[in-house]
């Protein structure tokens, strides 16, 4: 019995709530003031369209553009100006193209040699001290040659500034 009761509940509630979200045409017509229709919002005047300016548009690739490698390109403008063009899965990105910065030139420490007979000692000043290291003459690596032959010389211009101060 109790099940039955429960059963018929459910249903009595179920038809109730269909009942309630279609409304006859008559109450709708009677609800609505001058005859619109529901669910409809009042008509909205339309905004004419503002004309966009080229700088809101995503770039593009120009038709006097020349290829690099697939998918970038290269344009200069009216104005002299270098462009590069790149395509890519979101759109073309653009940049101007710039040259490479030129990488700085550190110069080296100056190093010291010392003729010892039949060997050579060099000495370097680093930051964390005096590097000193010594080669036999037989031994000497290219660049070790190049800065004996650069102290010869840095010591005969040497000598020859000495020479001439009185």
């Amino acid at each position: 019995m109790k099940t039955i009761t429960l059963i018929l509940a459910g249903a009595a509630l179920l038809a109730a709530q269909t009942q309630q979200t279609q409304p006859t045409q008559a109450a709708t017509k009677a609800a609505t003031p001058r005859g619109r229709q529901p669910h409809q919002l009042p008509a909205q005047p339309q905004k004419p369209a503002a004309p966009q300016n080229a700088a809101s548009q995503p770039p593009t690739v120009p038709a006097g553009a020349t290829e690099l490698e697939p998918n970038l390109y290269r344009y200069t403008d009216a104005q002299g100006k270098t462009w590069l063009y790149r395509k890519t899965p979101f759109g073309v990105s653009k940049w101007e193209d710039t040259p490479a910065p030129q990488p700085v030139v550190k110069e080296e420490a100056p190093v010291t040699v010392t003729d010892l007979g039949d060997r050579f000692q060099f000495e370097r000043k680093t930051p964390f001290g005096a590097s000193k290291w010594v080669r036999k003459k037989d031994e000497l690596t290219s660049e070790e040659k190049a800065l004996v032959t650069s102290g010869r010389q840095a010591l005969a211009q040497s000598e020859i500034e000495t020479a001439e101060k009185p």
